[in-house]
């Protein structure tokens, strides 16, 4: 299996198809690479295409530390992939949580990203709901824990 390791040691397993300028895709919280199995067969005709699971979606490493995970971490990780790769720059996706870490990644390597596709990309609760938001999170990572991820989606 090919992975990329980051500068913290985690390893990232990706799959590639094509060629041309790399494309990465960065995926949801909910899902992992194969969430892009139909754009890898797209794009992969006329681009280089690149998707991987984040940390802690396996068979990507599963950091046990909390603080393994952070948005500069996931932004991090992207670039992780493109130095893997060997390419300066790429076409770089994300939806979701993957759209956050791909506009993180823009805003600490823009000269590495030849353009952003950003989808669902929320910023985060407004300080004020910011008790709110973490109380609905707990729960549902609770949920998570607990029942599973059929759990969640029955929810």
């Amino acid at each position: 299996m090919p992975y990329a390791t980051t500068d913290d040691g985690v390893r990232l397993y990706f799959e590639e198809t094509g060629s041309g300028h790399p494309l990465i895709l960065v995926h949801e919280f909910a899902g992992d690479l194969r969430s892009y199995e139909p754009q890898m067969r797209h794009f992969g005709k006329r681009f280089r295409t690149i998707a991987y699971n984040a940390r802690g979606f396996p068979p990507s490493d599963v950091p046990e530390q909390v603080a393994s995970y952070s948005q500069a971490r996931a932004a991090d990780d992207i670039l992780a992939v493109l130095d893997h790769i060997g390419a300066p720059k790429a076409h770089i996706v994300g939806l979701s949580m993957g759209g956050f870490a791909t506009l993180h990644f823009g805003l600490r390597h823009p000269a590495r990203a030849l353009s952003l596709c950003i989808g669902g990309c929320g910023y985060g609760a407004e300080l004020d709901k910011r008790e709110t938001f973490r109380a609905e999170a707990d729960v549902i990572a609770g949920m998570i824990r607990k029942g599973g991820m059929p759990a969640f989606a029955e929810r």
